[in-house]
C-alpha cells in the first residue's frame, strides 16, 4: 500500500531537484495547455492552440550560415484554408533583441510593399510588447477569424494589437503569396 505514496514522493523529489537549475518559473516555463474542448469548440478564441490544433507545415529559416527559428504553422483542421484562425509558432535558435524582430517586421513590409497609416504605431507597440529573445524561446503569433490577434511568449499571454488591420498584415509575412520567403512559406502551409 505505501509504494505508490513512496514512488510519488521520489518522484517529487527529482522533480524538485531537476528544476533547481532552471531558470525563474515566471520567464521561461509554458503553462498546461488549455482543454481540447475549449479550443476546438471555439476557434475565434484567442487562447494558445498549438498543443491542440494540428500542424500544417514546418520549416527553418536560415540566413546565409545562421540558423534563426523553427516556425509551425497550427489550423483546426490541420491544413490550409488561405485564412484564419491559425497560429504561427517561432522556437528560436539563437539570442535576438526585441528591436531586430521588429526591424525585421519593418523589412519584411517594405518587401511586400504594405503601407498602413497607423503601421510605426504597430512597431513601436511590437518594440514594447516582445521581449528578448534567448535561444530556445517560443513566440507564437494567433490570428482568428474576427481579425483579432495575440502573442504568446513561452506559452505565457503577453499581449497583442488593437486594430484588426494588423494581423493579416502581421501573418501575412510568412502565409501571403508575395512573402519574402517563398520556400518557407511553402513548407508552413504543406505545399512541400
Amino acid at each position: 500500500m505505501r509504494k505508490p505514496y513512496i514512488l510519488t514522493s521520489l518522484w517529487l523529489l527529482m522533480a524538485t531537484v531537476a528544476l533547481a537549475d532552471s531558470p525563474p518559473v515566471a520567464e521561461r516555463v509554458s503553462p498546461p495547455s488549455p482543454s481540447a474542448d475549449v479550443i476546438l469548440s471555439e476557434p475565434d478564441a484567442l487562447q494558445l492552440a498549438v498543443e491542440i490544433w494540428p500542424a500544417v507545415g514546418t520549416a527553418r529559416l536560415k540566413v546565409l550560415f545562421w540558423e534563426v527559428y523553427d516556425s509551425q504553422l497550427f489550423t483546426p483542421s490541420g491544413s490550409w484554408q488561405g485564412e484564419a484562425p491559425y497560429q504561427l509558432s517561432l522556437r528560436y535558435l539563437r539570442d535576438i533583441p526585441a528591436s531586430k524582430l521588429v526591424e525585421e517586421t519593418d523589412k519584411a513590409w517594405r518587401q511586400q510593399g504594405r503601407s498602413h497609416p497607423k503601421q510605426n504605431e504597430w512597431l513601436q507597440q511590437l518594440n514594447d510588447m516582445w521581449p528578448d529573445i534567448a535561444r530556445g524561446d517560443n513566440l507564437v503569433f494567433g490570428l482568428n477569424a474576427k481579425g483579432q490577434s495575440a502573442f504568446w511568449f513561452n506559452g505565457h499571454p503577453i499581449g497583442g494589437i488593437g486594430d484588426d488591420d494588423f494581423g493579416a498584415l502581421f501573418g501575412g509575412i510568412w502565409l501571403d503569396q508575395d512573402s519574402p520567403r517563398p520556400e518557407l512559406r511553402n513548407q508552413l502551409i504543406g505545399l512541400n
